[in-house]
């Protein structure tokens, strides 16, 4: 037998030569002295890292869809989400997906910046799915059933949240803003919890004890039945829409076992034509009460319903303070919802529970969200360019507070934007000392309803375009914080054209160069 044996010219050195050479002797059952042994078997080819050419927030589903065609169910999943990787959801996208594909995970509604249209796309991915397995193999496809974790956890997280009393609820904005924005700062003492700036704050809220006793109401219900919680405990039915179950958001299993208890057949039929296809969207905006006024003739009984509904589930809020700046505090950024719908006020579960239902020293369950590497660079003399309008200032303020309490030296530059300079300049005053300390080297603004044509940060970096691209040369790393449905495509697309055209780029090298911004995490986005 001929062992083939690698020639001294070989492009190796002597010791890969005399790995390899042993590797061909091995195998081809040939020992060192010449005697033959049994073959071995070769070494495993490495794996290939698997590429997600969809994982690009700033192409649409369409696109992203058609990248993933062909793929295996939770490739195909994956790419509907939005591809953040932002952790709302208690995942990221592709771990997300194989959850919903193997059974292991049943809500289709937690990717909170993909919002109805993923939702919708995710349940049409499962139901063709199922209907393949059933015309295949004649039964629907079985789970591979929930996955192990091996996570080991802290002593508090999402699974056990920390109590930590609140201190502060202030307003940030200004009484006459069409905008109630809120600074909140929660005591971490002795909570253990430790954060990074870059990192997000958990919080689990509770619903509003008026939506609740409206919901008991036209359930005929007293609120001491005894239920399930999600974990198993027996609690009361009031307690279990406060603090244990979502009566905000609509599923499929409430819709259906309405249906199913709606003694009217024109109910029952709607109610099947919202599971089967709803089209207008319109399980996206209401909530239980909603459903039941609209159906008064489904009831079913408490514990049924209440089983069905989805478990009320945490909240992400970027953190805006720095723990070398304030120990033992967490700061954010809050934004609270309200709006009008159906003749009555709405609102949001968790920006109403933390700025008008916690009172200081009050509790709440929080828990430490760690970033995705989202994070102040490791050099201290590296610049950094932010863009954060409106609440997507938070995790900045935390940025510039430590780099302020570590002496770095590398320029800051921030783009804010808001809607008026005079109602709402968030953190205005802290902003202007940091520029005057020298820690702030750029401040750009864009008021947009402050002049008759409407300005945004986005049309900021085009008026900058020289100066960012030398930033961007210097070695800057390019952050984003905030809405990722259209303030975060504006600026990518901003960016896009910066570089072409600072760069004398064609388009496709201007994106492949963006891209590979990301890839060396230059560019980073905290985006929802």
């Amino acid at each position: 037998m001929v062992v083939p044996v690698l020639p001294e010219s070989a492009p190796f050195s002597p010791a890969q030569r005399a790995w390899l050479n042993g590797f061909f002797a091995g195998a081809f059952g040939v020992a060192p002295n010449g005697a033959t042994q049994p073959a071995l078997a070769a070494a495993p080819a490495p794996v290939a890292e698997e590429d997600f050419p969809w994982h690009d927030p700033a192409l649409p589903m369409e696109d992203r869809l058609k990248l993933a065609d062909g793929k295996a169910l939770d490739r195909r999943l994956m790419a509907s989400m939005a591809q953040l990787d932002c952790g709302a959801c208690g995942y990221v996208c592709k771990t997300y997906s194989e959850a919903l594909a193997s059974g292991q995970e049943k809500d289709l509604t937690k990717c909170s910046p993909g919002g109805k249209d993923t939702a919708k796309k995710l349940k049409e991915l499962l139901a063709a799915n199922k209907e393949l397995a059933v015309a295949v193999n004649g039964h629907p496809a079985n789970s591979n059933g929930a996955a192990k974790s091996n996570d080991v956890h802290a002593k508090f997280d999402r699974h056990n949240p920390a109590p930590a009393p609140l201190i502060q609820c202030r307003r940030l904005t200004n009484e006459a803003s069409e905008k109630d924005v809120r600074f909140v700062n929660i005591n971490l003492k002795g909570s253990g919890l430790d954060y990074e700036v870059g990192d997000a704050l958990g919080v689990f809220p509770e619903n509003c004890p008026d939506l609740v006793e409206s919901i008991l109401k036209e359930l005929n219900a007293r609120g001491d039945e005894l239920v399930t919680a999600p974990d198993g405990r027996q609690v009361l039915s009031y307690d279990a829409l406060t603090r244990e179950y979502s009566i905000t958001k609509m599923n499929d299993a409430i819709t259906s076992l309405l249906a199913d208890y709606a003694t009217d057949s024109a109910e029952a039929s709607d109610l099947r034509a919202l599971v089967d296809n709803d089209q207008a969207g319109v399980l996206e905006w209401w909530d239980l009460l909603d459903v039941l006024m609209q159906f008064p003739t489904a009831r079913p009984p408490i514990a049924e319903l209440i089983a069905a509904l989805a478990p009320l589930q945490s909240r992400l809020y970027s953190i805006s303070s720095s723990l070398k700046a304030h120990p033992g505090e967490v700061h954010l950024t809050v934004g609270v919802v309200r709006y009008t719908k159906n003749n009555r006020l709405r609102k949001g579960v968790a920006s109403s529970f933390l700025t008008e239902r916690i009172r200081p020293r009050q509790k709440l369950r929080v828990f430490v969200q760690t970033s995705h590497g989202f994070r102040v660079p490791a050099n201290p003399d590296t610049p950094m360019i932010m863009v954060g309008p409106g609440t997507g200032i938070a995790p900045f303020r935390a940025f510039l507070e430590e780099r302020h309490a570590t002496g770095a030296r590398g320029k800051n530059w921030l783009f804010f934007g808001d809607q008026r300079q005079e109602y709402d300049f968030l953190y205005r005053d802290e902003l202007q000392r940091l520029v005057s300390a020298g820690v702030l080297s750029r401040l750009d603004t864009a008021f947009s309803r402050d002049q008759e044509e409407k300005i945004y940060v986005q049309h900021r970096l085009m008026e900058n375009s020289r100066e960012i691209w030398a930033w961007l040369q210097e070695g800057a790393h390019f952050y984003v914080c905030g809405d990722a449905r259209r303030m975060a495509l504006d600026v990518d697309r901003a960016l896009n054209v910066i570089v072409a055209a600072q760069g004398n780029m064609c388009p496709e090298d201007a994106k492949e160069y963006v891209k590979n911004l990301s890839k060396a995490k230059r560019y980073q986005r905290d985006v929802y």
